[in-house]
């Protein structure tokens, strides 16, 4: 479901990827996701559970304060 916590995670998964030089295809990969699970949450239409946050920063070799430092 799309709501403004969602849409706001997302931007900032896509900025970080996007930095990181990564396609939303390769960051999946390296998560362990379906390639298209990626773009639902960059596009906040899920809500993505704490253990695929964490998936989602080792895959962004980010901290989980870092994954979540923007202003939203």
């Amino acid at each position: 479901m799309k709501t403004e916590a969602n849409i706001s995670f997302g931007k900032h998964v896509a900025f970080l990827r996007k930095l990181k030089g990564l396609s939303q295809e390769s960051l999946a990969f390296e998560c362990g996701f379906d390639r298209t699970y990626i773009g639902t949450i960059e596009r906040g239409e899920k809500s993505a559970t704490i253990n695929s946050i964490t998936k989602i920063a080792k895959g962004l070799n980010v901290s989980l304060k870092q994954l979540f430092d923007y202003d939203t």
